[in-house]
């Protein structure tokens, strides 16, 4: 599959609208095998910013979700707006404990074919949050299997989405970007390229160890605690480039 990620990349590179871009989504997933998914951006707690959404959702579920403002009570928002790393969730299985309201609200999704799934959180430093969204009524083993086979990419595919949509809706001026030397630009640069520590060694010419050395001052210097993090912050402060 680093044939489709790398086209996503080159692709999406290339848009500049929302729709051209939710089409290049849907392709890309579908090959991944995840035809139904959900990508949702907006401010926490602001009823002023509208939110971006894209989803293959029956579109019986997505106006009866809109419909009842059941973004008030979803508990997979209310999980992404708490942390930054990937969750999987079931109706009958989340991270956190469920009121009978978002209980309730996840096995009326599972009629539609939303049974469990799992979500890929995105904060920026502007305090918005995106979340891309895998969802399936298959059998939990094969999906969950094929989502670790790919969580890398898909991570990845997650966090330049949103770089690339918020350059198609750019957002305030962000205040001063935090300053990486060259060396750790470009660990940070290849990593978003999908490649692991020993692929930059060799790409470079330096050992695995003076990568991690490299890409662990970046995180520190970034505020974050996963590569991904850092990718992402490193595309939203322009550091690396996609």
């Amino acid at each position: 599959m680093n044939e489709v990620f790398e086209k996503f990349i080159q692709d999406l590179s290339m848009l500049d609208n929302t729709a051209e871009i939710e089409r290049l989504l849907r392709r890309t997933l579908d090959q991944y095998g995840f035809p139904c998914f959900a990508y949702l951006s907006f401010a926490p707690g602001g009823d002023d910013d509208d939110p971006l959404a894209m989803t293959t959702y029956p579109s019986s579920w997505v106006q009866q979700y809109c419909a009842n403002r059941y973004d008030r009570i979803d508990p997979v928002i209310a999980r992404s707006i708490a942390t930054t790393l990937p969750f999987a969730w079931s109706a009958d299985r989340f991270e956190t404990k469920l009121t009978n309201k978002q209980k309730w609200l996840l096995e009326e999704a599972s009629e539609f074919g939303i049974r469990h799934g799992v979500t890929i959180p995105i904060h920026d430093r502007q305090g918005k949050v995106a979340t891309l969204t895998l969802a399936a009524c298959e059998p939990r083993l094969p999906f969950n299997v094929r989502v670790e086979q790919y969580r890398h990419q898909l991570h990845l595919i997650a966090i330049y989405l949103y770089a690339q949509l918020r350059n198609v809706t750019p957002a305030l001026i962000s205040p001063l970007r935090p300053c990486l030397t060259q060396r750790e630009r470009s660990c940070l640069q290849w990593a978003a390229r999908g490649k692991s520590a020993l692929d930059t060694a060799e790409i470079i010419s330096v050992s695995r160890r003076t990568v991690v050395f490299h890409t662990e001052n970046a995180k520190r210097k970034l505020g974050v605690a996963t590569v991904q993090q850092a990718v992402a912050k490193g595309l939203m402060y322009d550091i690396i480039s996609m």
